[in-house]
């Protein structure tokens, strides 16, 4: 590396940008210690950083290393750093990581490296390599824009321009390394008239690098900040048992499920569901037989429900459905096909059948004011008529309020 009193304006900037690429990868590190649900992906944008400041450093010592092809080693390094990167952003969302496309390309930059070495050649070298720069760089954009549209298909109140957002660098990045590849493909003479084969790193790009650089770096914050706010709004609102919308969730969907009620003048039902003597599982099968039928039972209610239903776990081993758009004809008929689907699926727990029941309470508002309380309150106790009737049955309110004592 030259001192920093002839060190070029442009390697000072490509310097700055491979100290910060070091800066960091530390700060990746530190992620991957702290962050154990983001550890792989981050421990690959890491790898990802350091390889990159490692091909600057060596970028900017190649006058050291004489007979040595830097350039072709350094090329090889960007081309990892990129599919490194790639790899860690398809773990995150969820994708099965292409190896073999990434061993492809590594293969492809080797062979464009090893037949196009000599400085004469130089051109179809940066040109070759400049092209895998901008394809991988692409892949990380339709990537990133992938991960964000999934996270939104099941969080629709997440901003639609996140992901345009937090893929724009890499965009940005595609376009710059494919301009290169055009610029110098067109102009080879200004690549070849320059009598240090390393001042083809100009200014302009070493500055359009730094600014890439870290835009990638809080694209990629930005992701891992996300995924972490998803996160916590998921354990604010859903059971970490079944997986199910809490009470809280429950009572927000009721409120929205309610304006639309009462705006479109159509009937909202409710269900309240509790299983049949469930301290006898608990006794004879330990909690963790209790734990695993109330799972197994949120995932039949879930399958059974309508696209436009709730079904939230409640507290304990009660459950609420939430039926928009449902009379209460329709509410009796669901709850009869869900005790029927109950008794006659087999819940097991280590080799041991559980047989299970339910009980279940209807209620529904069809007009005037609407109180959330008093309709669950109709609800649980038309469960509890059902309960003190014999259990495994099901009570609509209406049949409450015309029984005996009420």
């Amino acid at each position: 590396m030259d001192s920093m009193d002839t060190l070029s304006a442009a390697h000072a900037t490509l310097l700055v940008s491979a100290l910060l690429e070091c800066f960091v990868a530390s700060g990746w590190l530190l992620a991957a210690a702290m962050l154990p649900r983001f550890r792989v992906a981050t421990l690959h944008w890491a790898a990802f950083s350091l390889l990159v400041g490692l091909a600057f450093f060596g970028y900017l010592s190649s006058s050291h290393w004489p007979g040595v092809p830097v350039y072709a080693i350094g090329n090889m390094l960007m081309v990892g750093a990129l599919a490194l990167q790639a790899r860690g952003l398809q773990l995150e969302a969820g994708q099965t990581p292409a190896d073999r496309v990434f061993i492809t390309v590594l293969a492809l930059a080797a062979l464009v490296q090893g037949a196009w070495l000599g400085p004469e050649q130089s051109v179809w070298r940066i040109v070759a390599t400049s092209l895998l720069l901008s394809g991988l760089c692409a892949w990380n954009c339709v990537t990133v824009l992938r991960c964000i549209h999934q996270k939104n298909a099941q969080a629709p109140q997440a901003p639609r321009a996140l992901g345009v957002v937090l893929s724009a660098p890499f965009a940005l990045a595609s376009m710059v390394f494919a301009l290169r590849a055009s610029t110098v493909l067109l102009a080879p003479e200004r690549l070849m008239g320059n009598a240090r084969p390393d001042q083809s790193i100009s200014m302009p790009g070493a500055l359009v690098w730094l600014f890439i650089s870290l835009c990638m770096a809080l694209a990629l914050l930005g992701l891992v900040v996300y995924q972490l706010q998803r996160q916590l709004s998921q354990a604010a609102t859903h059971d970490t048992l079944t997986g199910l919308p809490n009470r809280r969730a429950a009572d927000e969907f009721l409120t929205q499920a309610a304006l639309h009620a009462q705006r479109h003048r159509t009937p909202l039902s409710v269900l309240m569901i509790d299983i049949d003597f469930f301290k006898k599982v608990n006794d004879q099968h330990g909690h963790a037989g209790g734990d695993q039928v109330l799972r197994t039972l949120a995932r039949l209610l879930k399958n059974r429900a309508r696209a436009s239903d709730l079904v939230t776990r409640w507290g304990g081993e009660e459950f609420l459905m939430l039926l928009p758009d449902t009379p209460l004809d329709g509410a009796r008929d669901m709850a009869e096909q869900l005790r029927l689907a109950v008794q006659n699926s087999p819940f097991h727990w280590q080799q041991h059948n559980v047989p299970i029941t339910i009980s279940v309470g209807a209620a529904t508002w069809n007009s005037g004011p609407f109180l959330a309380n008093v309709l669950i309150a109709d609800a649980d106790s038309a469960l509890y008529r059902a309960k003190n009737t014999g259990r495994n049955r099901v009570c609509v309110a209406s049949e409450v309020a015309a029984a005996p004592g009420k």
